[in-house]
């Protein structure tokens, strides 16, 4: 299926487009106020406590904090958006694997829809990025929250940007495990998608995770990483009426508002260290068709960049 053609949604009655604007009514104020909210105290409070220097403990004990806040704020604003029941955070594709402490790992992430997003703030209080590919180097930058959300809704702004002054993906690592800020949210396909065929992964983003996979294995960085490969596959399914592609930022505010008991399934699959140099494309196709019922696309980022930054400047 190609990546970019928007999913049919039944068409509503005229009762249910009634019940719709009453929901939209209800909801709208307390979206926003939640959403000014959290963009509130994450980037004007905790983001600027977080650079100044203070004992470890202090450190420790602010970042429960920070994780406290964005659950409750989060998971109010998702009970809002009619996400009161969804399965497990993790469906692991590696059953063995234990839930160690993710604050200093790498997520790399699919696409599809502004919720993504909302629950990676309710469940992980990470640092977002914008990616830059030039010249097959691949430098990113720590945008804030106020940046990802309203991006978010705007699908020309959710493609890899134009940058040359950025930092490597190990170096904002290293920055996050210091500062606890992490993890680190990587949106690597470069471009949002419908959710059933996703987009192939540039292989400079490749050859940088090899990179960091054999970084984390220096006798230097072991203990900081439990002698694990701290980076990890991380992706969400909606209902089809929850995908970006094919709505307006206006148009997906209303969709989100007007929807209850939407369903969320999360999926995550843990770099492992070794067997992993090389493989990394046979691996996440496996995990895609065996684990996500998916399937990947021969269209790259750079097909999206030209479809849709174009059709919208």
């Amino acid at each position: 299926m190609d990546p970019f053609i928007p999913i049919q949604t039944t068409q509503k009655s005229i009762i249910r487009m009634a019940l719709d604007g009453l929901m939209l009514f209800i909801k709208l104020p307390l979206f926003a106020f939640l959403i000014v909210e959290i963009i509130i105290i994450n980037d004007l409070i905790f983001r600027q406590i977080q650079r100044l220097e203070f004992h470890i403990v202090i450190h420790k004990f602010i970042r429960i904090i920070i994780l406290l806040h964005n659950y409750i704020s989060g998971r109010l604003l998702l009970l809002v958006l009619g996400y009161f029941k969804y399965k497990s955070l993790f469906h692991s594709s590696a059953p063995n694997f234990k839930h160690v402490n993710l604050q200093s790992y790498c997520f790399y992430c699919t696409r599809t829809s502004p919720i993504d997003v909302l629950v990676f703030i309710t469940y992980f209080s990470p640092s977002f990025t914008h990616i830059s590919i030039q010249k097959d180097k691949v430098k990113c930058k720590i945008i804030s929250y106020g940046k990802a959300i309203l991006e978010s809704f705007q699908i020309s702004k959710c493609s890899f940007q134009n940058f040359t002054d950025g930092e490597s993906i190990k170096d904002l690592m290293i920055q996050i495990r210091k500062t606890r800020t992490g993890p680190l949210i990587l949106f690597w396909e470069g471009g949002i998608t419908n959710g059933y065929s996703l987009l192939k992964i540039d292989k400079a983003i490749i050859n940088e995770i090899y990179n960091i996979c054999t970084f984390s294995q220096m006798p230097l960085q072991r203990s900081h990483y439990c002698n694990s490969n701290p980076q990890g596959i991380l992706c969400l399914q909606h209902e089809d009426k929850m995908n970006l592609i094919g709505n307006s930022p206006f148009q997906m505010v209303i969709n989100i508002l007007t929807n209850s008991f939407c369903s969320l399934d999360m999926f995550f699959l843990k770099c492992q260290s070794f067997n992993f140099q090389d493989r990394l494309p046979e691996i996440y196709q496996s995990f895609v068709e065996g684990t996500l019922k998916r399937g990947i696309s021969n269209q790259s980022w750079k097909d999206f960049k030209k479809q849709f930054q174009q059709q919208y400047v």
